[in-house]
């Protein structure tokens, strides 16, 4: 089996396997509010340590990088590092969701929300392998 191909493989388990947790962990607090809250807070503080260490992991790799790459593909660069900001931005934004009024419709927002920042750090991942391709002139996902 090629690489390609055992790669594909692997992302599809994962991907079934985290829309699993997700559906579960939804299902399993959404009667109770406040679990949800501590959930989504939860999730935040991890995603935003793995944004953290990601622009880490990317500044880390532009060091290494020479001056020419640097400027060809600056534009790049600067829109990672809004696509991060935004996202870390959004990932705070969690804590104020418990100050929310209880209303009907406060458990949609609550896992609308959820959903929005899950589909950030998906689409964080991703741009972050696509910056890794660029820094090291390889082809990403």
């Amino acid at each position: 089996m090629s690489t390609i191909l055992k790669n594909a493989k692997t992302l599809f388990t994962l991907v079934i396997v985290t829309i699993l947790i997700i559906i579960g962990s939804l299902s399993g607090t959404y009667k109770s509010p406040a679990i949800f809250s501590e959930l989504m807070k939860e999730s935040a503080k991890l995603n935003i340590s793995v944004a953290i260490g990601l622009g880490a992991l990317v500044v880390a790799c532009l060091i290494v990088q020479n001056k020419s790459d640097l400027k060809g593909n600056k534009d790049k660069y600067f829109n990672y590092l809004g696509i991060m900001f935004y996202f870390i931005v959004l990932n705070l934004g969690t804590f104020y969701l418990a100050y929310f009024p209880q209303i009907l419709v406060y458990r949609l927002v609550l896992i609308f929300y959820f959903v929005l920042t899950i589909i950030g750090f998906v689409s964080l991942l991703f741009s972050t392998t696509k910056i890794l391709g660029t820094i090291f002139n390889k082809p990403s996902l």
